[in-house]
């Protein structure tokens, strides 16, 4: 009588998923109970961290209009920064700049500039610039892609080739570290230069950054600015405001601008 032959044991090639979606399981816990630790700051109690967890798993995600689901997808954006309530922290760029609530506090803070320029400078015929039709003021205030940008002619602050301040500009630099430290935000100060060789031994980007640096040590010493607040840099004449050809446009070209930053 013939032998049955055993048919061979089945062999679970798979079974490494099990662990593999335990561990998973295991990480994505751990990222919740850091990010809630996180929210709830160094301190935060036991009970505090299970309230926070609980609350995001039971939060409601905000549905994305129609309109804002074409296009190419946002960078960096955290994926709970959608959820309703106030658990969420709003970055101050937002998502959709069209809508962003940034763009009015800019504009607001751009007229308050303004008015202090007009009130400090301006006004009254308090400079003599200011009373000449098309005349360039010594300080001026510009809408950039990034925000605010204070524009100080070098001209007016500095003599032909120097990068000392002139005494006479103290008003003018007064007028502008109050206008910083009532906006209490960070800034970047950029020195540039024309296109046409610095005089002697220093080149156009020693020129425009020792500019740049002179009035960060005025804001920093004389109107006591935070100096973690403030940078400078220097550009020398690779970003031009005007024609390099003509007069006009170099004295254009040699300034100070003061970046406001907007961003964090």
């Amino acid at each position: 009588m013939a032998k049955k032959t055993k048919c061979p044991e089945f062999e679970n090639h798979e079974r490494w998923l099990v662990s593999f979606a335990d561990m998973m399981t295991l990480l994505f816990a751990v990222f919740v109970v850091l990010f809630a630790l996180k929210k709830e700051g160094a301190g935060a109690t036991v009970e505090q961290a299970a309230s926070a967890i609980s609350e995001e798993f039971n939060t409601v995600m905000e549905e994305v209009p129609i309109e804002r689901r074409v296009g190419p997808q946002e960078v960096g954006l955290g994926i709970f920064e959608n959820f309703k309530g106030n658990q969420a922290r709003p970055p101050l760029i937002k998502k959709y700049p069209g809508e962003t609530e940034n763009i009015k506090v800019i504009d607001q803070e751009m007229k308050r500039i303004n008015a202090q320029l007009e009130d400090r400078l301006y006004g009254a015929e308090k400079n003599v610039q200011a009373g000449k039709e098309g005349a360039e003021r010594v300080v001026s205030v510009h809408r950039s892609p990034d925000g605010i940008r204070l524009r100080l002619l070098a001209s007016h602050f500095y003599e032909p080739g120097e990068w000392k301040l002139k005494k006479s500009a103290a008003k003018e630099l007064d007028t502008v570290g109050d206008i910083l430290k009532s906006l209490g935000r960070n800034v970047t100060i950029e020195g540039h230069t024309d296109s046409s060789p610095a005089k002697g031994e220093m080149s156009n980007w020693e020129l425009s950054t020792m500019r740049a640096t002179s009035v960060l040590r005025y804001m920093i010493e004389r109107e006591n600015l935070p100096p973690l607040m403030i940078q400078a840099a220097g550009y020398a004449d690779t970003r031009p405001i005007a024609d390099n050809r003509t007069p006009a446009g170099k004295s254009l070209n040699r300034r100070i601008e003061i970046r406001i930053n907007y961003e964090n």
